[in-house]
């Protein structure tokens, strides 16, 4: 495979940008769903459209969540979109933004919520190459603020 989707735990990878383009390799390599954390625009050149996106990954047979945030500025109810999509099913998931940090946060989140240690989240995304601890009090929080 020549994409890099890095796992953060059994179903679970993280990963920088797609492309339309890529939507047939994800689902080959076995994954159900794909989830954008990657705003429109936020390129000025070089980004694919969400639209594209979302029809290129329909085209392959795979779900597409679009959950869209910039920094670390995801919302309550974007963490249980994806704690309610991890919670649904047993199929493979790939979440994308520009570099898989705000994946890995939004996967976090969502794993503390469906009842996850941080310990296990903070393990998870290290294993990926991404380093949460200094955001575990703002995933805890909109963990617990997606619960409600």
């Amino acid at each position: 495979m020549s994409l890099s989707l890095l796992p953060v735990d059994d179903r679970v990878s993280v990963s920088g940008q797609l492309d339309p383009s890529d939507m047939k390799e994800v689902a080959a390599a076995g994954f159900t769903a794909v989830v954008n954390n990657r705003p429109d625009g936020e390129a000025f050149f070089g980004q694919p459209k969400t639209a594209d996106l979302k029809a290129a990954a329909e085209a392959a047979g795979l779900q597409f969540l679009d959950l869209p945030f910039s920094g670390p500025r995801a919302t309550p109810d974007q963490v249980r979109a994806l704690a309610d999509l991890l919670a649904s099913g047993d199929g493979r998931v790939v979440a994308f933004c520009k570099s898989g940090m705000r994946s890995a946060l939004l996967w976090g989140a969502a794993s503390l919520a469906n009842g996850r240690s941080i310990e296990e989240v903070l393990q998870g995304a290290r294993l990926a190459g991404q380093e949460l601890s200094g955001i575990a009090e703002l995933m805890t929080g909109l963990a617990q603020a997606a619960r409600r």
